[in-house]
Formats: structure tokens, sequence, C-alpha cells
């Protein structure tokens, strides 16, 4: 804006020489300065009689102005306390070029050499501010003084998003978590009452070599000490209104992520960059900037490592007598080796990522989950050997962790059986399949990786259908409901354990329908003997033959009795052959004996 009075009419200096650019050295560029230089001095002053190239304030009766001091000097401090006077004042000269005859160059253009034949010479109050604009823009600006003259610095913007992909702004960290390397940072900022001189935003990320200073919001001494910290200047943006803003405008500008200079070239994936921006206005004409947003972190995510579904391994526990041992559970173990792990101390850096565990009885559709874990799971600066454990609210569930090396865990998690129900006698309905995923803190999941086990934790039910000393015999059920009955799987072996000294054992297997029988050893006459279900089809035998792990069915006993029972009368199968044997004998003897007779009848004929 013009300043009134100051100097309300353009001063022509004359007694300018023509200046040639023929001067070789210092000291005759300097003699011709002082030949040549106008000076801000008063001609009426005997030292300054032979000065005729002089620029004096005078009114336009050639008065001296309040400010101007006799000496050649503006005394601001009287332009302010006799014309109230205040703020920025710019020193503005305009050439008069003439040629060697002392006539105007009109060959030339006039903005340039000659603005005062164009009418582009001083400004006054009555101007418009566009005519005010091209007749400063003619001139040549000398200097700028201030005196009690505050410009406010404009309004802080505010960083409120950074792209990501669930388009979200920023949690209460001052942070996102982002798969988008060139982002979009955008937020809300004050535009400029001038549309002509607008408000322009300036974004900055951070230099990791000179980390943001804390505090540049506050200080505004900290933006020129800590310049080096401000960041790279990744671009800028005007302003705009916008009525849905609580400051009124907002702004967006995009990392395009090609702007970092070496020795960090750029955004890279399973690292952070931070932003912040100040506003810079145009309306004063200084350029002055507000103090610098607040900080906007983009933590870059990618994807996650899958779980190895070799380290997988599933314990079924069995039951003994026909009982599951109280507390018996489903031990699922593995190893994990997650991208993104926390900082215990607090310190900048990625959240974990998150392990989620599930099951599924291959007979249903859908998954159960176990266990997911909350953040700060996995910890980067825990030491090799640190154990832990996490418990999942919604579940119960506890996790064993023990970290096994940099970035590696191993982990155990305990199921309860009894959350292994419904089987119903089909081995499909014994047969689950146990899931594992990484979730990166984008909450993208990994691709699952899994392990499928048959969980068979109920027991044989036997039952006794003969017990003499010719002959034991039953069946085996794998499922009993009532009156639903389900055959136990053939080759399921059953131990009996017979009476007497030493109690001799007899394993046989189940046959058809569930069928099994066996023959007391010779000399097993009287006694109660045992049968036992030691081990399910599920298991099998150790290289000495014993039986390992299994269900245990509930031990059933009885009485050997000598007689048989009518099942099992004379050729039903059921003796023993060597009673057969012996019958057959006596048979034929009876035969003989008959014969014998009647050849002595014939005889006495």
């Amino acid at each position: 804006m013009p300043v009134k009075e100051l100097t309300p009419e353009p001063v022509l200096v004359t007694g300018q020489q023509p200046s040639p650019n023929t001067l070789t050295t210092t000291y005759g560029l300097q003699g011709m300065v002082n030949t040549n230089g106008a000076y801000n001095v008063n001609p009426t002053d005997p030292k300054y009689a032979n000065t005729t190239n002089v620029l004096f304030a005078t009114d336009k009766d050639g008065n001296p102005m309040p400010a101007q001091k006799a000496d050649g000097g503006i005394d601001f401090k009287e332009a302010k306390e006799k014309q109230d006077l205040d703020g920025y004042f710019k020193m503005v000269t305009w050439p008069d070029t003439r040629n060697s005859d002392g006539t105007e160059c009109t060959a030339v253009s006039p903005e340039v050499y000659s603005p005062k034949s164009a009418g582009l010479v001083g400004i006054d109050d009555n101007m418009s501010a566009a005519q005010k604009d091209t007749n400063l823009s003619a001139g040549w600006t000398i200097d700028t003084a201030f005196y009690k003259y505050n410009v406010p610095r404009p309004d802080d913007p505010t960083i409120t998003k950074i792209e990501n992909d669930a388009d979200a702004g920023l949690d209460a960290s001052g942070s996102v978590y982002t798969t988008k390397l060139d982002p979009v940072i955008s937020g809300e900022c004050t535009p400029s009452k001038d549309d002509k001189h607008p408000n322009t935003v300036v974004l900055y990320g951070e230099d990791p070599t000179n980390p943001i200073a804390d505090g540049q919001g506050t200080n505004g001494d900290d933006l020129v000490k800590s310049s080096d910290t401000w960041g790279f200047r990744l671009g800028e943006a005007v302003c705009e209104t916008d009525t849905g803003s609580k400051q009124g405008g907002s702004w967006w500008i995009q990392d395009t992520n090609k702007q970092y200079p070496s020795p960090d070239p750029g955004n890279k994936y399973n690292s952070y960059r931070r932003y912040h921006a100040w506003v810079v206005e145009s309306t004063s004409g200084f350029g002055l900037t507000s103090y610098f947003s607040n900080v906007g972190t983009a933590y870059f995510v990618s994807g996650e490592n899958v779980p190895d579904a070799a380290k997988f391994s599933v314990a079924v526990p069995h039951t003994v007598n026909g009982s599951l041992p109280a507390g018996s559970v489903v031990t699922f173990k593995g190893e994990v080796s997650p991208v993104y792990t926390a900082w215990s101390s607090g310190k900048l850096g990625m959240t974990d990522s998150k392990m989620a565990i599930s099951m599924k009885q291959n007979t249903a559709s859908d998954w159960t989950s176990l266990l997911t874990t909350p953040a700060n799971t996995f910890q980067r600066d825990a030491a090799v050997g640190t154990t832990s454990s996490v418990t999942d609210s919604a579940t119960g569930l506890t996790l064993g962790l023990t970290k096994t090396g940099a970035s590696t865990w191993s982990w155990t998690l305990n199921i309860p059986a009894g959350r292994f129900a419904g089987y119903n006698g089909s081995d499909e309905t014994q047969t689950y399949t146990f899931q594992v995923e990484m979730i990166n803190p984008m909450n993208l999941r990994s691709d699952p990786a899994s392990i499928e086990r048959k969980v068979d934790i109920t027991p044989t039910t036997l039952t006794l259908e003969r017990y003499d000393v010719f002959q034991v015999a039953g069946k085996a059920y794998k499922y009993v409901d009532g009156d639903t009955k389900v055959p136990e799987t053939k080759g399921t072996v059953v131990h009996i354990t017979w009476p007497g000294k030493g109690n001799s054992s007899t394993d046989v297997v189940v046959g058809d329908h569930g069928l099994w029988q066996a023959v007391p050893p010779e000399g097993i006459n009287q006694g109660e003997f045992s049968a036992q279900v030691l081990s399910d089809d599920a298991e099998s035998a150790d290289p000495k033959g014993g039986f390992q792990g299994g269900n245990q069915s509930v031990p059933v006993s009885h009485a050997l009795e000598f007689r048989p029972s009518n099942s099992a009368l004379p050729l039903t199968g059921g003796w023993p052959l060597s009673v057969l044997r012996i019958l057959s004998l006596i048979a034929l003897g009876l035969v003989g004996f008959v014969a014998c007779l009647r050849n002595r009848q014939e005889s006495r004929h």
C-alpha cells in the first residue's frame, strides 16, 4: 500500500552521468559509484553545494516532509509521531533514460527505461490496486524498512489425513498405516481474504539424518535456527476455501516418493516418514510463514510372512480307563516370524503384526476363532530367550511365547478338550484343521497355513457276550449314544489279561462288525479275566510290539465259567478242537462195540 505523504510525489534526481562499462579495477568502480551515485541529502546544505545528484523528500511546494531530516536521513519515528505513519516502507526508483543530447529514449520499452513518459512513476491513494502494482513493478526496489509494523503470521495449517487404504484420518498418535508409498497428505488451513494474494501451504518430508525438531510450532526462532530440520520440500498448494473445514480452507499435496535425495532416496515398505507443513502468505509482500503444523506420520506397510506349516505340531490327549484326565488339552505348537515388531520401550516405529489362530471341524463350514494376539505382543527389542504370554479376552485362551531369534518366536496354544464336540461316530467329525494367519498393521492378512489332525478323545466301549474256559468273546463300539452304536474300526486291538499266577495276556484284533474273541490258554479254567482297549486305530505299536498312547477303554471283567454257555454247544463251533476229537473217538468206540455184538449174534445162528 502507498505511504501517505512521506514522499507524496516522486522526486526527480538529475546529474546522473553515463557509466561506461570500461572499468577493470575495484578502485575505479568505487570512484564511479561516488561520482554517479544519488544521495538523499539536503541540496541547500553548503556541504552539498556542488552535488546535483540528490534525493530529498519534499511536498509539492518544495518543503521538507516531517520525516525528512536535514542531513538527508529519514526519521521513521518522526513519521509515526507527526504523521501517524508506521509499517512497511519500500524504497523504489524509476529510471529516466535519456539520449546523449538529452532527449527521451523512445526506441526502447518505457516500462523499463523511461516509465515516466508512460505514466508509470509513483503511486498514490487514489490509484487502483492494479495500477499500484503496475507502477511498483516498473520501478527498481532499492531497500525496505520497517517501523513499529507487525504483519501477523498466517495461521498454522493442520495435517488431518495421510492417504491409506481405509481413507481414515490420523489416529491419536498422529499416525496412519498405509500400503501407498506415494500418499496424498491433506488437511485444513486458513485461506487469504484477498483472492489475488492467496495463502500457500508448503509440505516437507522428514530428513532421517536431521529429524524434525521438537517445539518448532511454538518458537519462531526455531524456524530459523533449525532450518536443517525442516526436511525435504515436497510441494506446495493454494489454501482453497472449504466450508466444511474448521479453519475455513483445505489443501492436499502428494508425496511422489521421488524428491528425496541420497542417502534416503525415498519411502520404503516397513519404514515410516514424518511430515509437517506451513503456510506462506502473499498479501503483505513479505512472504511471511506460519509456524509448522502438527507432525503426521505414515507407516508404509507391505504384506506379511506366511507362517511355516512345517513347524506346526498337534498333540492330542487320550482317555485313561475310559475317561480323559482332568484339564486335558489339545496342544497346538508352531513358530512365527512377523514382519512388523513393536518397540517395548515406546520408541517411534512400527506397531507389531498380529497372529490369528483358528480351527475348523472338517464337517463344519465355519472357522472357530481361538486367539488373536493384541498389540505389542512381538517386541523387537526383547532379548532372545524372553518368555511371555497373551490371553484372548473373547475366548479366554492363553498363548505362550518364547523369543528364539531376532524376529522369531515359538508359540504354544493349549485348547481345552471340551471344545472338540460333535463326534457322531464318523471319522470326519473327529478330523480338525488348525490354521494360523499373520495380520499386518493395515489388517491385511497373509495366506493361511494349516495342519490337519484327527482328534480322537472318545474311548472304545467293550461288551462281553461269552466268558467260559473255552472262549471269551464280545463286541467293541467306538461310539455309543443310547440305542445308536457304531462298531469299532477293524484292527483295533483288545488286550485280555487272564487269571492265575503271572497274569498272562492275549492281544486280539477287532474284526467285522466290531466282533472280537479269544481262547483262554491251556490250564486256565477258573478265575476272573479282564479285557480292555489300550490303543485305538489312530495309534500304532512301537518297534518292540508294545502299545503306545491311544485311548483306553473302561476295562470289563468276568469270572470264567467251566461249562460252556448254550450258545456254544457241541458242533456249534464253540468247543475246542481237542474236546471234539475225544468225543469222536468215543463215538467210534461205540460203533465198534455194537458191531462186535452183532457179529456174535450172527454166529449163533
